[in-house]
């Protein structure tokens, strides 16, 4: 199993480093989080996956999420989203992320 995800990305001249790790099974959560060059978290996203715990393909789902939110994270900062003073991110529901990953989501998740 993947245990995290790491990058850096340039925009103009600020680097960023995206740090996306899995907190583990008892937590049911994915972290991402971005650093500005120097260290500074300029920002923390956190997925909570409770809902699929009972999934039979638990783990590559947890796997896709990860590599999806580390995706559209990375792709945010090539935009420029994180570089203005108080951006926030693109509303983006669990529901969506996982409609693309769960095959049967009435089942695995409870959700229509």
């Amino acid at each position: 199993m993947i245990t995290g995800f790491n990058s850096e990305v340039k925009f103009k001249d600020t680097v960023f480093h995206i740090q996306t790790e899995d907190r583990g099974l008892k937590a049911a959560r994915i972290d991402t989080i971005i650093y500005k060059s120097g260290g500074a978290i300029v920002h923390r996203k956190q997925v909570f996956y409770r809902d699929i715990l009972n999934c039979e393909c638990l783990g590559k789902a947890i796997q896709e999420l990860m590599s999806e939110i580390h995706t559209r994270t990375t792709q945010e900062i090539r935009k420029g989203l994180w570089s203005r003073e108080g951006a926030t991110p693109p509303d983006t529901s669990l529901r969506d992320i996982l409609s693309k990953y769960i095959i049967q989501p009435e089942t695995a998740t409870g959700l229509r």
